[in-house]
């Protein structure tokens, strides 16, 4: 009891302190006769960009209608033909960056919500596409989750430290996964983990097997910090754990790595960034329609942004759901879910090192005039 009181003031003097000495979302920054004035939609952005998107693309766009209305568009050259050809995750995607802006908006008093949805999202459609139409609205719920989680969220691929989650933040999570609908389970047994590990190793080799997917990627790779600073998209090789001339040599010189010595020090080498998992976790729900995968968008971004306050971080094992062979194997190892649910998202979580922090686009690449 005395360890859990230091340790809830250590947390509160260290909140206090980020408070008072560093903001990183000076827009945000209310006094209280500002409270429940409305925001301004481009702040509203600035904070929002710093969302997780599929491979870091970024594919929203924003078209201010008015004080309280903006339109929200994507753009198809920010998608994925091969790895994601339904657009599903996109749409997720979407969903995160929405429940973003809201979170936002909650100093001021207000809450962002779809208030129509168009056409699903396209492949093949071009130029910036019209998707759903946004409003902002006096908030009716006490938002739980602190805007400053937003830019402090990370994703981990390195090395954990070995300690599982917080029993704690199980129950946070698994609270906040009722509240949505959604069914939270994770697992802390070593030899679960190894299997997942092994089917998540296994499933990228198999991936990379495939041209179309080697050839989508190597185009999202940024392999030197440069070329990650000047598109501020993509997956920088320094997020990823590994070096920048070994991964292009994979993607661009596959068949050097397809076999022999080579192959075995590839494998190592991604198999070792993932010691130290000693929890896993996955989520099922409604996922068959856009308006499930909006929703199951909503409900990510802030179940991440919570492990984000928990002290913890994540890392999706997307190939194992996007997967087909992958995805059976889950299947048939996890507890099935509810009736009309669906396995949707699988992720490592734990405590590391802080990660290094992909590059955004800049709000003006995200606003349409």
């Amino acid at each position: 009891m005395e360890k859990s009181r230091r340790l809830f003031i250590k947390n509160a003097s260290l909140g206090l302190l980020s408070v008072t000495a560093f903001n990183p979302f000076k827009g945000l920054k209310l006094s209280s006769q500002k409270k429940n004035a409305l925001p301004n939609w481009r702040d509203l952005v600035e904070v929002a960009r710093w969302c997780p998107t599929v491979h870091n693309l970024q594919p929203h766009l924003v078209k201010v209608i008015s004080d309280t209305e903006a339109e929200l568009y994507y753009n198809p050259e920010r998608l994925l033909p091969v790895g994601d050809p339904n657009s599903i995750f996109s749409t997720v995607a979407m969903g995160i960056f929405v429940e973003h802006l809201s979170i936002a908006s909650a100093p001021y008093g207000y809450s962002v919500r779809f208030s129509k949805v168009y056409e699903p999202i396209s492949t093949l459609a071009t130029g910036p596409t019209l998707f759903a139409k946004l409003e902002l609205v006096p908030r009716t719920q006490k938002e739980t989750l602190a805007v400053d989680l937003i830019k402090k969220r990370r994703t981990s691929r390195m090395e954990y430290d070995g300690k599982a989650l917080e029993s704690s933040s199980i129950q946070l999570l698994k609270t906040q996964a009722e509240a949505h609908q959604q069914e939270f389970h994770h697992s802390s047994d070593p030899k679960f983990i190894e299997m997942m590990v092994d089917l998540n190793q296994h499933t990228l080799f198999e991936d990379l097997e495939s041209k179309p997917n080697r050839e989508e990627l190597d185009n999202l790779f940024r392999y030197e910090k440069e070329d990650a600073e000047v598109k501020k998209d993509g997956l920088w090789a320094k997020c990823m754990g590994f070096r920048g001339k070994l991964m292009k040599s994979v993607f661009q010189k596959h068949e050097k790595w397809t076999k022999g010595l080579r192959r075995r020090m590839l494998r190592k080498t991604y198999r070792s960034s993932f010691d130290g998992t000693s929890s896993i976790c996955w989520i099922s729900g409604k996922f068959q329609t856009p308006a499930d995968w909006l929703e199951a968008g909503k409900f990510f971004a802030r179940n991440w942004l919570l492990l984000t306050q928990e002290g913890a971080y994540l890392q999706p094992l997307g190939s194992l759901i996007t997967n087909t062979g992958a995805y059976k194997t889950l299947q048939s190892e996890l507890p099935s879910p509810k009736q009309g649910n669906e396995l949707w998202l699988l992720y490592r979580a734990g405590y590391s090192d802080e990660p290094t922090r992909s590059y955004r686009l800049d709000t003006n690449d995200l606003l349409i005039q």
